[in-house]
């Protein structure tokens, strides 16, 4: 299969087999752009499709910063930011909101600085200490709420890697801190409170509620279709960002960027690039006769994914459509056609 580009963005076509048994051949086609002052252009040295995840620890492991594009489709758009908040005027600050929009999805998350508890004992209520000031906070889920209880043998279903989770309340609380990334209408107020983490970034495959989309992986799965994707996986486990920053029918690809406090210039504004990607695909009539001809068939492409890397300037995004094919090995596609309006022959 030859993939041909009239585009500077990068192309990858794919073979996937569908829980429901379908077959198909994903293309997904990466574009990369910067942004300055409200001026987007196509960056010159463009993101590769990332065949596996990026850690931002790739010794210790934790959370991910960029997630495989390597799935079959989205049902829905994923919306991730990976960066850093900033407190107003770069000067210290306990606290600051830091809000992103992308069109007419909003999320704002509470950054404040390190805070620990205070043991007030068994009768008396416990309290925070009080934050930290901060200029510059990673907005990773390490520091949403989350993470494990170790002396009481728990852990937070929702946010393995995160801070500030207890499965009951005793003097040790005092050592434990509580997260630096809060949803604004769900302040943490009690060491009983447990919160959905809050965050921007790609949230974790074996986190919830995406690992109830995995399916059930038992006995009968075993015996009866291992290694194919079990009956109930839910597609839903392909999409990569957090709950709240999934988008019903995809991206129109021209939405309006806001970020507060996620740069260090405070604001930032800007328009996704609008352009148009197109793809057909030709199939073989007879694959040992490249004389005989061809048919041309137009694959729709979706904007399933944009992640904005502020600290570089930078955004990437990610059209990706399917085509329907015979089995997992199929040849019956010859090539993959990709063009994109801002290419000059």
């Amino acid at each position: 299969m030859e993939i041909i580009k009239n585009t500077h963005f990068c192309v990858e076509a794919m073979p996937f087999k569908c829980h429901d048994g379908r077959c198909v051949l994903s293309i997904i086609v990466k574009g990369s752009f910067k942004f300055d002052s409200g001026e987007v252009d196509v960056a010159g040295e463009q993101i590769p499709v990332f065949f596996g995840d990026e850690l931002f620890d790739e010794e210790n492991g934790g959370s991910v910063k960029f997630e495989s594009d390597i799935v079959p489709f989205k049902p829905k758009a994923d919306i991730v930011l990976s960066g850093k908040a900033f407190a107003p005027g770069g000067k210290p600050s306990m606290f600051c909101d830091a809000t992103l929009r992308v069109g007419d999805i909003q999320k704002t998350i509470r950054v404040l600085g390190d805070r620990k508890w205070n043991y007030g004992g068994k009768i008396m209520p416990e309290y925070p200490t009080s934050p930290v000031p901060f200029i510059e906070m990673d907005m990773v889920y390490e520091n949403a709420f989350g993470g494990m209880d170790m002396r009481n043998g728990a852990y937070c279903r929702e946010n393995l890697v995160g801070k500030g989770f207890l499965a009951k309340k005793d003097a040790g609380i005092a050592d434990i801190f509580l997260p630096n990334l809060e949803a604004p209408n769900d302040l943490i107020g009690s060491c009983k409170d447990h919160p959905k983490p809050a965050g921007f970034g790609f949230y974790g495959r074996a986190w919830q509620p995406r690992v109830s989309y995995m399916g059930t992986y038992d006995d009968t799965w075993r015996k009866e279709r291992s290694p194919d994707l079990p009956e109930d996986f839910n597609p839903a486990f392909y999409n990569g960002a957090h709950p709240d920053l999934q988008a019903e029918g995809y991206l129109k690809g021209d939405e309006k960027v806001e970020l507060i406090h996620l740069t260090p210039g405070g604001h930032a504004v800007f328009h996704l690039s609008g352009l148009d990607v197109t793809c057909h695909v030709e199939k073989k009539f007879d694959h040992d006769d490249e004389s005989k001809p061809t048919e041309k068939i137009n694959i729709p492409l979706d904007l399933d994914t944009l992640c904005i890397i502020p600290g570089d300037g930078m955004f990437y995004q990610v059209w990706r459509g399917t085509r329907h094919i015979a089995a997992i090995d199929s040849l019956e596609v010859n090539r993959v056609f990709v063009e994109s309006s801002d290419f000059i022959f």
